[in-house]
């Protein structure tokens, strides 16, 4: 991480600017990710190579006041360019301000809500983003949130707000027990009625050499048009390590119509052999609850680390996915991911 700090020439013209303004701490991080993908389908088209390049760069700019009444303000800027062959555009990823202090946290913005920042998925033990980035066609459509694929493939609060502009207040820890809230406002158009309301939990404890967490989160997004159904989400998680061991189980369900809802379980382990090398092993079963369509996934990763801020991931997903009437195409194949993340 780069950290910047305003100098006396700065604090000289600011301070000429006006006497009330207050200097930030400004703090730049960045991080990319670049993917070798390798798809092995069981139904392939002719002329597919079935392999390509994709990346994702992040660049993080952030400003933090303190002020004199104890409170903590900042501002955080997240600039992303992610796609797969000539990547182009840069856009905003994340964009909000927060406020910390004795009543706990405010972020307004463009921000993940509270499920996101408190549920938990054993996905998150394997690859960077291996199965959300790169999960395309193990769970149904080219693109995973499509109108008749399932739902998700992580077991996280599949319904949550993902940088959207919302409110959201987490409260201080209680002992080990951490409540957040975030509430979105769909727009104000006839058809813009979806608010989405998410609460999520998170509660940690040590029992001897093991440190755990159980985590929580429910969504409710009301119908887009007057008349309309309301849809839910609801995530439960379970996350201990100890010693070099860490495993996760969740299971996450989320309404995609008023009649279908996607259920989706994940579990893995992960062990840190030690000199850089961590291993990592995740089976996911997704569902819907009616029509037959179904998912089962089983990934292995292998993670190196080469050097200060530079790591290698090996991956690899075997899955087998059933269309059952949804009008997808069912697939039995496997994706081969070596991934490079720089961090600076």
């Amino acid at each position: 991480m780069r950290k910047l700090l305003l100098g006396t020439t700065a604090l000289a013209a600011a301070t000429a600017l006006s006497a009330s303004v207050a200097l930030a701490d400004v703090s730049i991080t960045g991080g990319m990710e670049f993917t070798y993908e390798d798809h092995d389908p069981g139904t392939s088209t002719a002329g597919a190579s079935n392999d390509d390049f994709s990346s994702d760069q992040n660049v993080v700019i952030k400003f933090e006041n303190k002020t004199d009444s104890g409170l903590t303000i900042g501002m955080v800027a997240n600039l992303e360019a992610v796609g797969e062959e000539a990547v182009t555009d840069q856009n905003s990823d994340e964009s909000y301000i927060y406020i910390k202090g004795g009543f706990g946290t405010i972020e307004l913005g463009n921000q993940d809500g509270a499920g996101d920042q408190l549920t938990r998925t054993a996905s998150d033990l394997v690859g960077p983003d291996a199965l959300s980035d790169n999960g395309s066609g193990m769970s149904g459509a080219a693109t995973n949130n499509s109108s008749t694929g399932l739902a998700d493939d992580n077991a996280d609060l599949i319904t949550d707000i993902n940088d959207q502009n919302s409110i959201t207040y987490i409260l201080p820890a209680m002992g080990g027990l951490t409540i957040g809230a975030s509430y979105m406002d769909a727009g104000q158009a006839a058809s813009e009625n979806a608010d989405r309301t998410v609460v999520a939990a998170k509660y940690a404890f040590t029992s001897g050499a093991v440190n755990g967490s159980i985590h929580y989160g429910s969504s409710n997004t009301g119908g887009a048009s007057a008349g309309d159904s309301s849809l839910n989400s609801n995530s439960m998680g379970l996350d201990v390590s100890s010693g070099p061991f860490r495993a996760v189980i969740a299971k996450g369900e989320a309404d995609r119509t008023a009649a279908v809802t996607t259920e989706v379980t994940d579990y893995g382990i992960q062990y840190n052999v030690g000199n850089g090398l961590t291993l990592a092993a995740v089976g996911t079963q997704i569902e819907e609850n009616t029509g037959g369509e179904t998912s089962d996934i089983t990934t292995v990763s292998a993670k190196y680390n080469l050097a200060s801020g530079l790591d290698a991931y090996l991956t690899y997903h075997d899955y087998d996915y059933a269309a059952g009437s949804s009008g997808e195409t069912s697939d039995d194949g496997s994706k081969t991911l070596l991934t490079i993340v720089a961090k600076f």
